[in-house]
């Protein structure tokens, strides 16, 4: 049975930290939702175990050494995107060059440190159930963008039937439709090998 206050969420979460006092204050936090609490210390090492660990959320120091957090989110969200949340220092001066270089960086929020207990578990739930619809929302439009595109290369195709063979469009694209089936090769590829052996 769970303890009081404690919600198992059963997520892997990686804390980047170069010093193991931060990294211990947000894995106390932490460990109220999970035990899956992997650390690193650098933004290089970052790197390395988001791809080998694939985690659910990054708890991310920005002022580190061999490679800072900013410089290691882009690397991350551009080979294996997952929700990043910065723990910063208070910032005093060039704020808004500062919140532009977070915000260009990919990642989700941030935190000011010391973290908070609320805020930390706050972000996290967000941070994971944003990035679901994010995901889910690129997936979509990708589907939608390969669709497009399969269209387009599908009727270029039965013209070239149509013209090629003197068949309608309708059995030009059951033509397409059979090919495909009996291939177990997507009907886009088949169209594309059509475009591409008639020219």
């Amino acid at each position: 049975m769970e303890s009081e206050g404690r919600i198992n969420l059963d997520i892997k979460v990686l804390v980047v930290d170069d010093l193991k006092k931060r990294r211990d204050e947000v894995k106390a936090i932490l460990s109220d939702i999970t035990t899956k609490i992997y650390e690193a210390e650098n933004g290089l090492e970052a790197v390395i175990a988001a791809e080998k660990l694939k985690p659910d959320i990054i708890f991310m120091d920005i002022k580190m050494p061999a490679m800072d957090g900013i410089e290691a989110c882009k690397k991350i969200m551009e080979t294996n995107p997952l929700p990043v949340i910065f723990l910063t220092a208070a910032v005093e001066d060039n704020y808004d060059h500062y919140i532009e270089r977070v915000k260009s960086s990919g990642a989700f929020s941030y935190i000011v440190k010391p973290p908070k207990k609320s805020e930390v578990l706050a972000q996290t739930i967000i941070a994971i159930e944003n990035f679901k619809r994010f995901y889910n929302i690129k997936k979509e439009n990708e589907d939608l963008k390969k669709y497009i595109e399969d269209r387009k290369l599908i009727d270029k195709a039965k013209a070239i039937l149509v013209e090629k063979d003197k068949i309608s469009e309708k059995e030009a694209l059951r033509r397409l439709q059979r090919l495909s089936m009996n291939s177990g090769v997507p009907i886009g590829d088949i169209a594309k090998a059509i475009i591409i052996t008639s020219s």
